[in-house]
């Protein structure tokens, strides 16, 4: 059943699928129908959940689902990797291949939009002085909407990508 995503508690298990490309606007319309169709219909052993689909900055596709209703299953969750499977087959286009499941890219938020750069370029990104230790990053592992909404963009220095700054730059 979908709730809007401001209407989901904080306790709200959430997870957070990062695109390799910005969503366009079409496209961010297109999942977020496709998501309320799907939540709509999202079981756990028949039991309905009471769940939400929402697009943040073009970048981020966030399911989340509330518990204390119906707790979501190993199945559950398999069927919700499906449906963002099927979104990554419906944008994919030649030449413009999403992938929400693409793991060596990091997030950062500058100049009030999404900045990706590839993993293996964040060292040499902090020595050039492209990332700084108040550089917001994105936690994409955050269990519940409370932490997504006051831990998701955090700072470079409360991040795993500290190991890589400065020794006196460090929080």
């Amino acid at each position: 059943m979908y709730i809007p995503f401001k209407e989901m508690p904080a306790t709200a298990r959430v997870w957070v699928y990062q695109a390799n490309r910005p969503l366009s606007e079409a496209e961010e319309e297109q999942a977020i129908q496709l998501g309320q169709i799907f939540t709509n219909q999202w079981a756990a052993h028949g039991n309905a959940l009471q769940s939400s689909v929402q697009v943040f900055h073009q970048y981020f596709l966030v399911i989340a689902v509330d518990e204390r209703y119906n707790a979501a299953s190993g199945c559950s969750i398999d069927s919700s990797v499906a449906f963002v499977r099927e979104l990554e087959h419906k944008f994919s286009t030649e030449g413009s291949a999403v992938s929400f499941f693409d793991r060596t890219q990091i997030a950062f938020w500058q100049n009030d939009e999404v900045q990706l750069i590839p993993m293996n370029q964040a060292k040499q990104a902090v020595k050039e002085g492209q990332i700084l230790p108040d550089t917001i990053t994105f936690d994409n592992t955050i269990p519940t909407v409370e932490a997504f909404e006051n831990r998701w963009k955090i700072p470079v220095q409360n991040s795993w990508l500290a190991r890589y700054l400065p020794q006196t730059a460090k929080a």
